[in-house]
């Protein structure tokens, strides 16, 4: 243990010279109860209590000095706080009560009277009062640095790819430069868990598990952020996959916030076994929002963006209004249908066609009538950056036959471009 509890004996010879006045005679027992609380990221909670003797505080003896002292310990000294909460009277605890002073006034039968901190040293000083000489609990906290916690999860996929399995464990890092032995330990939500927690030791501990999640399986298409695939396929474009879960219990989540970490994402092969997919760093997924989590590339769905049309209509001066065609033509390689998801940045489209500049704002717009009607919008992203989602059916089962070429024109009507 780094951290030390003292407590001092001032007897009546010792009062008369002040440099007496702080002597440590006995180390006091071992804690009684460790509770360690890791909601904030960076000051953890400590709460210890210990069960220390007091003498009855008097004229010859005056108070009961209890020095708490560390070293090499990220202690926040400012944070130091001891409380008495309760007196042992036979094999109980009874709580604290009040007592009558001699001049009329009335005090707690345990109270500290006085804090000191002595100058140059990682310790500090209470001054005790005790109406008579008990064994009392007392409970001393702070807050310390350099024991934190991380979390990560494991994502186990069904081979049908519609439910996985997700475990999230948190992670315990304590070089502190303190030793707790046997602590509970909460994260601020969830269950609390009662380790052993050693100076210089990292604990990896499950703290939640979700069964049945349902997932969607997410393919992204998003020419502005990724651009032409290669020089061979100048129209084409990287198609991103993810799985979508929903931080809410009809998905069943929505217990708590889920916290940043690391994700490794596994899928059922079929055959009693796992195979790795990847893995994804999941941000702060707060209650009813989703988590995406990456899985890579889509190698079996292939998306090319041609513009059919950019004609410009002037209004007056330089406002003018912009007609332009966007052309999706989509093929679906898999055995499975999927819905692929084209984002279209607006903005960066009416920059490219028009000559908008971004720093205005969002464009004005509206769906044109030459748009095909064989997609629907998502406007999570804003409304100057429509989703647009499109259907794939599966490929053929004959494998002879050719994939079917789906065709979507995205009609922009652009107003009062300047």
């Amino acid at each position: 243990m780094r951290n030390r509890l003292f407590i001092a004996m001032l007897l009546g010879a010792m009062l008369a010279s002040p440099a007496m006045a702080r002597i440590k005679l006995a180390a006091l027992p071992v804690r009684e109860r460790v509770e360690i609380q890791l909601d904030n990221p960076n000051f953890t909670l400590v709460e210890e209590e210990r069960i220390v003797p007091l003498l009855k505080s008097g004229g010859k003896t005056g108070n009961n000095m209890i020095d708490f002292s560390w070293s090499n310990t990220a202690i926040e000294k400012d944070t130091i706080q001891f409380r008495p909460i309760a007196i042992r009277q036979g094999g109980q605890f009874r709580p604290i009560d009040e007592v009558s002073l001699p001049d009329g006034s009335t005090t707690n039968e345990v109270t500290v009277i006085n804090v000191a901190y002595p100058p140059n040293e990682n310790a500090l000083v209470w001054e005790v009062y005790a109406a008579e000489a008990c064994a009392v609990k007392v409970r001393v906290s702070y807050l310390i640095q350099n024991l934190r916690r991380s979390f990560s999860y494991r994502a186990l996929a069904e081979k049908d790819e519609k439910s996985l399995v997700l475990r999230k464990y948190i992670h315990l890092h304590n070089y502190s430069g303190e030793e707790f032995g046997m602590a509970g330990v909460w994260a601020g939500f969830g269950p609390k868990f009662n380790k052993p927690l050693e100076q210089q030791t990292e604990i990896k501990m499950l703290l939640a598990k979700f069964n049945d999640v349902p997932v969607e399986k997410t393919f992204t298409f998003d020419w502005y952020a990724h651009g032409k695939l290669n020089a061979d396929k100048p129209y084409a474009s990287k198609i991103l996959m993810h799985y979508k879960l929903i931080n809410d219990e009809a998905h069943e989540l929505g217990q708590f916030p889920m916290q940043p970490g690391k994700v490794r994402i596994f899928i059922e092969d079929g055959r009693g076994g796992e195979a790795f997919l990847g893995e994804d760093w999941a941000g702060l997924v707060p209650l009813d929002e989703e988590m995406l989590l990456y899985l890579g590339e889509a190698r079996d769905i292939v998306c090319t963006r041609t513009i059919q049309r950019n004609d410009r209509t002037v209004i007056r001066g330089n406002l003018f209004d912009q007609d332009v065609i966007v052309r999706y033509e989509i093929e679906n390689f898999r055995d499975k249908p999927a819905t692929i998801r084209v984002v279209e940045q607006l903005n960066r489209l009416a920059q490219e066609k028009g000559g908008w500049d971004v720093r205005r704002g969002d464009v004005e717009w509206e769906q044109g009538p030459k748009s095909t009607d064989n997609f629907k919008f998502d406007f999570d992203l804003g409304g100057a950056t429509p989703t647009l989602l499109i259907d794939l059916p599966p490929r053929p089962k004959d494998q002879s036959e050719e994939v079917e070429t789906i065709t979507v024109e995205f009609h922009v009507a652009f107003k009062n471009l300047w």
